[in-house]
C-alpha cells in the first residue's frame, strides 16, 4: 500500500492542526482552572505570609514606632492622625500575636475595641 506524497503531507498537516487545537483547548481549560483555583491559592499564600515571623515582627516594630510617635505628639490633631494611620495599617492584624501587653493594649485602645 503506497501512500502518495500528497496524502502524507495532508496527514502531517492535519496532525499538526489537531495538535494545535489540542493545545488551545488545554490552554483554555488551564485558564478556567486558574480562574477557579487562583483566588483560593492566593488567599492561602496571603494567610501564610501574614503568619510568618518576619511579617509579624515587622508589624510589631511599626506599631512600637507609632506608639512612640503618639506619645511624643503634642497636639490632639497629631495624635488623631497617628491613630488613623494605626487603624488603617492594623485593621486586619491579629493583636493576640503581640506578646508585649502594653503594646497590645495600645493597639486595642487605638482601634477603639
Amino acid at each position: 500500500m503506497g501512500y502518495s506524497k500528497l496524502k502524507i503531507f495532508g496527514i502531517t498537516v492535519g496532525g499538526l492542526i489537531a495538535l494545535l487545537l489540542l493545545m488551545v483547548v488545554l490552554g483554555l481549560f488551564g485558564l478556567g482552572w486558574f480562574k477557579f483555583f487562583g483566588p483560593k491559592y492566593e488567599d492561602v499564600r496571603r494567610d501564610i505570609f501574614e503568619n510568618t515571623q518576619s511579617y509579624v515582627h515587622g508589624k510589631i516594630q511599626a506599631l512600637a514606632k507609632y506608639k512612640n510617635e503618639h506619645d511624643r505628639a503634642e497636639s490632639p490633631a497629631g495624635k488623631e492622625a497617628i491613630r488613623q494611620l494605626i487603624i488603617n495599617q492594623f485593621a486586619e492584624f491579629d493583636e493576640t500575636k503581640i506578646k508585649a501587653a502594653g503594646l497590645r493594649n495600645f493597639l486595642t485602645n487605638m482601634r477603639g475595641y
